[in-house]
Parts: C-alpha cells; sequence; structure tokens
C-alpha cells in the first residue's frame, strides 16, 4: 500500500495514436526512478498517457484528477508542443510550487526557445533522459543545487537561464532498467493498448540531414541485452491483444545480425501464444539479404504487412545535400525484385520537398516506384529542431522557405514547420506536388491499378504522366461534381490551411472518418466506391479520357488489353464496399490473358493463382472476406495510402473452373 506521504510524480505524453495506452519513454523514466530505493520510498510514480485528440478535455480531466503534484514531467515531440506546454503552463497556474520538468527530441538543446515560448517550465532535460530525471529527484527532494546535474538547462536564482554542461550519452543501456519486466505497467494496461513501442538498441550511424536520430547525434549502436530482450517480448507478446502493433523502434533494424534472433523470437511467441500481432519497424537504411530473411519470415508468419524501403529521393544532388550518398540506391529494384517474387508487400518513403530537389526530378523518383511495382508513400519534409536542415547557415544556402501549419492539412492537430519552397522548387511546385500525391494514391494503388499497368508496358508513357493527366480529369472533367469540389479544395487547403472544407469532406463521406488523415483522399475514394454502377461510370470516363488524350498525342492503345484489366480495378473496389455499406458482394472479371501476365509479373496481382487452364482469357470472381463487413472503411483507405492493404491481394478469388482462395488475413493498419 502507497503511503500517503510519498510525493507524487505524475508522467505525462499525449500521443496522436488511438488506442494507445503505453508510454516507453515514461516507462523508462519511472521504472529507472522506482529502481533508487530512495525515489522509491519519497515519491508516488503515475504514468498518464493521454489521446492528443481530446484536447481541452483532456487537459482538464487530468488536471482535474490530480492532487498537487511535486514534479510534472512530459515527453514532448514537435506534434504534441503545444499541447503538453499548455498543460505544463496550467499545472503552474494551479500549483506554483510544483516542478515542471519537460524532455524529447523537439526540446532538446533548444533552451533559449523553449523558455521564451513556455517560461513557466523549470527544467529542461537534454537527450537520453533516464538517469537525468533521477539525479533530478535526488535534487529536488534535497532542495539542492541543479548545478550538479549534467545535461539540463534552468532558471538560475538571479532569473537568468542557465545550461549546465552535457551529459555523457549512456554507453551501457542496462543502467535503463525495463520497465516491462518490472511492475511499472500492469497486464490490463499492456493488454489494452493498441501499440506498444519497443527498444533493441539506441544509436544511428547515419547522419541524414532531415533526420533528429542520426543527424544529431551520428550515435553508434547500443544494444539492449539480448536475454532480457527475450524475457519483455514474452511478456509484451503473451498480453498483446491480436492484432494490436509491436512497433521496432530501432533506427535500423536489420542492421545487426542478431536482429534475425530476434525476429525467429518474435515468429516463435506468436505461435506459442497463438497471437497473430503487426510487427512494423523502421528498416536498415542499406537494406540488404538479411532485410529480405527476416521480413520474409515475419510476413510467412502473418506478422506484418509491407516493409519499408527507405529512399526519400532518387537524385544524386539531393541525396548528396541531405548526407545520404551512402544510403545505395543501385539495388533498388534489385530487392524491390525479390521482395515480389516472395509476395512480401513493399512500400517506398519519399519526401517532396528535400533541398535540391525539383518537380521534375521529384516526378522521376515517383516514376523509379512505380515502375518497378513498387508503392510510394510521400510525405511532406517537416523541419525538425537540431537537424541540420534546420541551421540557419543550411536555411539561407539553400533559401528554405517554411510555414507552420499541419503537414496534412486534414489533421489540424499536427502542426509542424513544413517546407514549402526552396532554391528548386517554388511554392506553387510545392502545392502542385502535394496535389499529384493524392491523385497518384487514389488512381494507381487502387481505383485504376492494372489498368494503368497495362497501359504504361504497351505504350511506353510514363506512370506519373498517367496519373498527372488522371488528375487534370479529377479537377476538370470528373462527370461527379463532389469528386471535383473535393479535388479542387486540396490545393486551395495546402495554400491556405484555413480554406480546408471540412464540411464538404463530411457530405462526401459521412461519419465513416475514423482516423483523421489524408481525409481528401479518404473522402474521394469513399466517393468513388460508393456503389458498383458509380464506380463503373467513373472509371470508364477516366480510361477513356485517357485514351483521347494517348490517341491525340500519337499512341496506340489495344483497348481490349485496357479494358480487360478494368474489369479487374472495377471489381476490385468490392472490398471498399464491404467495408464502406456493411455488405458483401462479388465481382466478375474478364483479363486477356497477355495482360493477366503482365499483371503477375508487376506483382499487381498475385502469382499464387493457378491460371494454367485459362485459355486466351483468365476469368473469374472475386469477393472480400466476411470480416470486411466489420473492418474500418477509413484505416483501411489509410492503409492503402502507406502501402500495406493491397486490394487485389486482399480480395478472394475463384477462378474459372478453379476455386482458388487466396489467405482470408488483415493487412497492417496504416500508421
Amino acid at each position: 500500500m502507497i503511503s500517503t506521504d510519498k510525493r507524487p510524480v505524475q508522467l505525462v505524453e499525449f500521443t496522436a495514436m488511438h488506442g494507445v495506452q503505453y508510454s516507453v519513454t515514461l516507462g523508462y523514466l519511472k521504472a529507472t526512478s522506482v529502481a533508487d530505493p530512495a525515489l522509491d520510498n519519497a515519491c508516488d510514480f503515475r504514468i498518464s498517457v493521454r489521446e492528443q485528440s481530446g484536447g481541452e478535455q483532456a487537459t482538464t480531466e487530468l488536471l482535474d484528477s490530480w492532487d498537487e503534484p511535486f514534479v510534472v514531467a512530459l515527453t514532448v515531440f514537435f506534434w504534441n508542443r503545444a499541447q503538453s506546454l499548455e498543460l505544463a503552463r496550467q499545472v503552474k497556474e494551479r500549483w506554483p510550487n510544483c516542478r515542471v520538468v519537460v524532455g524529447g527530441n523537439d526540446v532538446s538543446h533548444q533552451q533559449e526557445a523553449l523558455f521564451a515560448e513556455a517560461p513557466w517550465v523549470d527544467v529542461l532535460v537534454h537527450g537520453e533522459g533516464e538517469l537525468r530525471f533521477r539525479d533530478l529527484l535526488h535534487c529536488f527532494l534535497a532542495e539542492g543545487d541543479l548545478a550538479a546535474v549534467p545535461g539540463i538547462s534552468y532558471w538560475g536564482a538571479d532569473g537568468n537561464l542557465v545550461t549546465n554542461p552535457d551529459a555523457d550519452r549512456i554507453t551501457d543501456l542496462e543502467q535503463i532498467v525495463s520497465p516491462i519486466l518490472t511492475p511499472v505497467y500492469s497486464d490490463e494496461e499492456i493488454t489494452g493498448s493498441s501499440m506498444i513501442v519497443y527498444e533493441t538498441n539506441r544509436g544511428c550511424p547515419y547522419r541524414c540531414a532531415f533526420c533528429y536520430w542520426g543527424g544529431a547525434t551520428n550515435s553508434k549502436v547500443r544494444q539492449f541485452d539480448l536475454d532480457r530482450i527475450f524475457a519483455e517480448l514474452d511478456r509484451l507478446i503473451r498480453l498483446m491483444p491480436t492484432d494490436a502493433t509491436l512497433f521496432i523502434a530501432d533506427a535500423n533494424f536489420g542492421i545487426l545480425a542478431r536482429d534475425r534472433q530476434i525476429a525467429e523470437h518474435i515468429v516463435e511467441l506468436s505461435k506459442r501464444y497463438d497471437k497473430r500481432l503487426i510487427v512494423s519497424t523502421n528498416w536498415a537504411k542499406n537494406s540488404n539479404e538479411r532485410i529480405v530473411e527476416i521480413a520474409s519470415m515475419l510476413h510467412a508468419a502473418d506478422l506484418t504487412g509491407a516493409i519499408t524501403l527507405s529512399a526519400q529521393s532518387f537524385d544524386a544532388e539531393v541525396l548528396k545535400i541531405a548526407n545520404r550518398s551512402n544510403i545505395r540506391t543501385d539495388h533498388y529494384r534489385r530487392l524491390l525484385t525479390r521482395f515480389r517474387e516472395l509476395d512480401v508487400p513493399t512500400y517506398t518513403d519519399l519526401i517532396w520537398g528535400l533541398p535540391g530537389e525539383t518537380y521534375d526530378s521529384y516526378l522521376n523518383g515517383v516514376e523509379e516506384v512505380l515502375s518497378a511495382g513498387g508503392s510510394p508513400v510521400i510525405y511532406p519534409l517537416l523541419l525538425l529542431n537540431n537537424t541540420e536542415y534546420s541551421r540557419e547557415s543550411f536555411k539561407d544556402e539553400h533559401a528554405l522557405k517554411t510555414r507552420w501549419m499541419p503537414g496534412d492539412v486534414t489533421n489540424p492537430e499536427l502542426v509542424a514547420d513544413v517546407v514549402v519552397a526552396h532554391e528548386a522548387m517554388t511554392p506553387e511546385d510545392w502545392v502542385k506536388g502535394m496535389e499529384f500525391r493524392v491523385a497518384m494514391t487514389l488512381f494507381q494503388k487502387i481505383l485504376l491499378r492494372c489498368a494503368l499497368r497495362v497501359i504504361h508496358a504497351t505504350t511506353g508513357v510514363r506512370m506519373v504522366e498517367l496519373c498527372a493527366r488522371l488528375q487534370s480529369f479529377l479537377l476538370d472533367d470528373c462527370p461527379d461534381p463532389f469528386l471535383r469540389a473535393v479535388a479542387r479544395n486540396i490545393a486551395v487547403a495546402y495554400r491556405e490551411p484555413a480554406e480546408l472544407d471540412m464540411p464538404l469532406l463530411k457530405t462526401v463521406i459521412g461519419d465513416q472518418i475514423i482516423v483523421p488523415e489524408e481525409v481528401h483522399f479518404q473522402a474521394l475514394l469513399c466517393r468513388s466506391v460508393s456503389t458498383e454502377r458509380a464506380t463503373a461510370k467513373l472509371l470508364n470516363a477516366a480510361v477513356d479520357h485517357l485514351c483521347a488524350w494517348l490517341a491525340d498525342s500519337g499512341f496506340e492503345v489495344d483497348r481490349v488489353l485496357v479494358d480487360g484489366a478494368l474489369s479487374l480495378d472495377i471489381a476490385a473496389t468490392t472490398i471498399m464496399r464491404a467495408s464502406l455499406r456493411g455488405e458483401l458482394e462479388e465481382a466478375e472479371f474478364a483479363v486477356p490473358k497477355q495482360g493477366w501476365n503482365l499483371l503477375v509479373a508487376s506483382g499487381d496481382v498475385p502469382s499464387s493463382l493457378d491460371t494454367s487452364g485459362q485459355g486466351n482469357t483468365v476469368r473469374g470472381t472475386v469477393w472480400a472476406p466476411p470480416r470486411w463487413v466489420h473492418y474500418p472503411v477509413s484505416v483501411y483507405a489509410l492503409s492503402i495510402w502507406h502501402g500495406t492493404g493491397r486490394p487485389l491481394h486482399d480480395l478472394q478469388f475463384a477462378l474459372r473452373d478453379t476455386q482458388i482462395a487466396l489467405p482470408d488475413r488483415l493487412p497492417a493498419l496504416a500508421g
């Protein structure tokens, strides 16, 4: 039983993720502190993880649930900075004697800006906080001199800001006590969390100029003990709910030989406890055969969705500016081919707005991914604190212009410093690139994936040119006025976020928005697949538009092949309607064998289907597995956006005279 004379220490994190109750950061702080008998006897540590979407109500409920705290500590990221500092302000307003401590990569080494923005903060901890926080608590309890604690900034007795010398990096990670092998989190808290963030090592040997992880620290990889990892994973996997995400938050999982052992252990534990989890991670930047083996192992065990191929750009000069010239791109197609042969889905991260990137080189990079059969996932460039890109000299050299705005205009809570122009990219280029990614994702990843592949392969016209033409169709020639209105609002909102027309989007998508991310895309997709008739009308009009443009440009289009591929595209939308309308339906398709073989070779349709008895045309039926009736369309739409959901691989197929059903499994959820 907790003694009433213990001093309350409140540890707080606002998370952008739905259903998360577990914070690895706060767990480390508490576990390392309570392992010290003096602190365990003196303090009552409480962890509070709150969803950021709770807004002011979450802050008020949190404050009203506390007695006067001795210390409130908050972990700060760019996405929760405003909310965290507002909570800190209200804490100080209610309880002036409470010590407010903040840390995290958004505020580390940003003492001048942080204390100017939030003068009510008492102490800022730089870098790794576990040992510093423990030392701080001892100092607070003894009313000692903060000058004795390295790696912090604070208000001095004379009212001036004081920054102590840096603390040494933690070389022996066993000094950080496990929050999993100690009673920091109850079984119920782990079972109730939709995601567990987990580390097997710390550090990154790369120096990417846009990344705080390696760019700011360039640190040697330090490893947690393997026996500890095995024991922690045993408890986590035993308790985690089915379909929860285990996010391995290493900077480069697969970079170490022992990572294969860790993956093997995850597979074995999942079988032992009969758990289907979603294992997600940051794969090693220089993907290698070990990555292929590990990813294939996890995929075969139904424990992962798509595998990340981290490119960011394919332009040599852009990569040089970003300090990524040591991250090879020459074997990208080889890796993609290997994964496709193993039927392991991949997606390729690209960043739009990197210094040196033009609109044309950006499209060239997208084309590199699409023509190789990959799935590009495009993010805007956010200017993160403590990165090389954020230095004033770098910003001046490359004429970087930023805007404080949501990186995704449809999610106004995730505000950041977004790069909207530089010497090679105008503000209009940036808006055009943000528009393009929506149209490309909508048409290439789902609505016209097969038809686009056939047109590209038979005419030689680049996929990005086809997608750009479809973007024009969507804006000006689409027969559905709602789709035109939504498409036009994308550019309007990225030029001026206040002009986001959320009432229009909600008119289109209704109450289907579960995850408030890329809502323009969600609305366009849901409207496009609302009925089979509406889908057929829209997609036939889009293909007619493309073919007319190609004919005017002097290209011959094989409409038999294209229309066959289109029949499969239209059939594939049944999986979306199952989620959207809660009704299962089936659809027929007929694809010329030549087109079908092309789609198989590109990885667009499953290679496991036996078409040997199909003659010159592959005919069949598709339908969604029954669980799709209950699967949120918003979540599935975003899994498609992030390259994990693949409708043509998630459907069940029956070919003429051949009954072959694909595995009835859910794709990994979007992050």
